[in-house]
């Protein structure tokens, strides 16, 4: 991870977010790959979500809302089961369009 979080970059984002997630979730740095399901297959739980969103705003170097966490998974797992839809890369989407937002 960057010390400065301007020092990061887009082709960065990916791999940042794969270490976070190995940090959160305590496992391997070599588990994490994007299709990887988090609840699924590396025993995420919601207070695990909460500290990556934590953790992602120290990584953006700006205030990432829980609720606008929460609103990006619900719009991109209606009808269907977020053990299924929560990924690696699907962290990585969201971390992008935090990074991405005014």
């Amino acid at each position: 991870m960057p010390a400065d979080p301007r020092a990061l970059t887009p082709e960065g984002l990916p791999d940042a977010v794969e270490r976070i997630i190995a940090d959160v979730l305590m496992v391997p740095r070599q588990r994490v790959q994007p299709a990887v399901r988090l609840i699924r297959d590396l025993g995420a739980e919601s207070l695990d979500f909460l500290d990556l969103v934590f953790r992602l705003e120290e990584l953006l170097g700006r205030e990432v809302s829980i609720d606008r966490w929460r609103a990006f998974v619900a719009d991109h797992t209606r009808e269907r089961d977020p053990a299924e839809v929560l990924t690696a890369a699907f962290v990585v989407r969201f971390a992008r369009a935090e990074l991405e937002r005014p």
